[in-house]
Order: structure tokens, then sequence, then C-alpha cells
């Protein structure tokens, strides 16, 4: 039995790491008796988390299946990409954004405990110093409505990076090779540099048009 004031919460955590750790692969169904009576909470505590991870692109209802573990088809993939790269780029990129030695330091921090997680084979853990790494060079720009366009496509940044990673058939290695090279680009000072970097990160890196998606 869980105790904790947000019994939800606990359940869509614990679930959440699971799915993007693999060890509930996509395709998978989620029988919400069986996963109730596993938490010790009721049917609608489950639904309220599962809902949740249905935001997060996570998990699917259909009428025929009920909820499953979701995979983010190749389009869905590169439009998220797209997205996150327009807003990023913009955001770090241009004049007024900061980029110096105290940002490169935090990127490097954050490279460490993704170098960790990759280590462990966490991929839960990797979403979370992505999504922190990512974060740092929006916010360098200074502009705070961008930064929050930026922030609302974090919840499905997990969803993303699984559904990248199963489609392209890279490791967690490659992954954490992937942002070295963006902080590298950041630390030589050059916007036209990072730029670059930065649209090779999300568009061109062993781009999604040469892979196709597993049935």
């Amino acid at each position: 039995m869980i105790a904790h004031q947000s019994l939800p919460e606990v359940v869509r955590m614990t679930l959440r790491r699971r799915i993007l750790n693999n060890e509930l692969p996509a395709g998978e169904r989620l029988i919400e008796a069986n996963l109730a009576a596993e938490f010790g909470v009721s049917r609608t505590t489950l639904r309220a988390a599962l809902m949740e991870l249905k935001n997060e692109r996570l998990v699917e209802f259909s009428p025929r299946r009920g909820c499953s573990v979701a995979r983010m088809s190749r389009a869905e993939i590169e439009d998220a990409c797209f997205a996150r790269y327009l807003l990023e780029a913009g955001a770090a990129c241009e004049e007024r954004a900061v980029i110096d030695d105290n940002l490169i330091s935090s990127l490097e921090k954050e490279l460490g405990s993704m170098a960790e997680a990759a280590g462990a084979g966490d991929l839960a853990a990797i979403v979370e110093c992505d999504t922190r790494l990512h974060g740092l060079l929006v916010e360098a720009g200074g502009r705070a409505r961008l930064a929050e366009l930026w922030h609302a496509l974090d919840a499905q940044m997990g969803a993303l990076m699984r559904s990248s990673l199963e489609l392209q058939g890279g490791d967690l290695t490659e992954v954490v090779d992937r942002h070295q090279a963006l902080i590298d680009a950041a630390r030589a000072g050059d916007r036209d540099v990072l730029a670059a970097a930065i649209k090779e990160h999300y568009l061109n890196s062993r781009s999604v048009h040469d892979h196709d998606h597993p049935e």
C-alpha cells in the first residue's frame, strides 16, 4: 500500500519510470484492475494517473484494447523535434542570450548526471537531465514567454526520447555524446556554430527519415 498525499502522482511516476525504462514495452496492455490491486489504490486513482500519462503521450486508450503503452509515430517525432528546434535556437542564438562560463558549467553538470544515468541504463533519469539541460539553453535567452512555451513541451519529452531511440536503434551512450556536441558548440562562443549544432541535434542526427517505423 502506498502512503502519500498525492496517490495519483506516486502511481504516475512509478508507471512512467517503468515505461521509460522499457519494463513496460510499447504496445503492452495495462490492465487497470491488476494495477489498482498492485498499488493498493482505487480504480479512480489509477485512472487519474493513467490520464496524466496519456497527456505525456506515454499511454493511449482504444475502445477494443483499453489502455496500453504508446509509441510516437515518425511524423509525431519529427513535429516535436522541429518545434523544440525552433524554440531552442530562437532563444539561445539571438544577441541577448547569455552564453557564459556559468551556463557552460551548469550544462556540464547536467551532462555528468546524464552520463551516470546512461551507465546505469536509466532512461527515465536521462530524460530528467535532458529536460534540465535544454531548459538551461532556452532560459539563457532571457525571454520568459518563449521559455514558458518551451517548458509546455517538457511533459512529452520522455515519450519523444523513448520513441526516438526505438525508431532509430540508438543507445544511451549516443544520447550523451549528442549532448556533449551541443555543449562544445556553446563553449565555442559563436552563435552560428551553436545554431547549427542545435539544428543537427534535433533534425539531422541519425535522421528519422532514414528509418522505417516498426509496426
